[in-house]
């Protein structure tokens, strides 16, 4: 197995990042459209949106850290956590849990952002 110096293992990093970053746009409009086909009135815990949600919002979680974006994986993590509560009936409050993943999707938004 051929040996990849120090170098060349930077640069290929900086490509997949900058690769991350460029796909970024897409997984927000995918966020977004999750969010949105969300029925903020009826019971959350078996709308489809909430299950897309969460499978975008793992993705993020994931990805975001293996390139050095730790706040907007955390976050991320948190709206996925926030999900799975909510598909399992674990969340008191239907409108409180809907506030709170609205106010996940913003925050990473703004990481996306900076």
């Amino acid at each position: 197995m051929a040996q990849v110096d120090s170098e060349e293992l930077q640069r290929r990093i900086a490509l997949l990042k900058r690769s991350f970053k460029e796909n970024l746009t897409q997984r927000l409009n995918e966020l977004n459209a999750a969010l949105a086909s969300i029925d903020a009135a009826a019971p959350l815990a078996g709308q489809p949106g909430v299950k897309s949600l969460l499978e975008h919002v793992h993705k993020i979680a994931g990805s975001a850290g293996t390139f050095g974006y730790m706040e907007m994986s955390n976050i991320a993590a948190e709206a996925e956590r926030l999900c799975d509560d909510v598909l399992k009936g674990r969340h008191a409050s239907d409108a409180g849990a809907y506030g709170e993943l609205t106010a996940k999707v913003a925050a990473i938004h703004a990481e996306a952002a900076e």
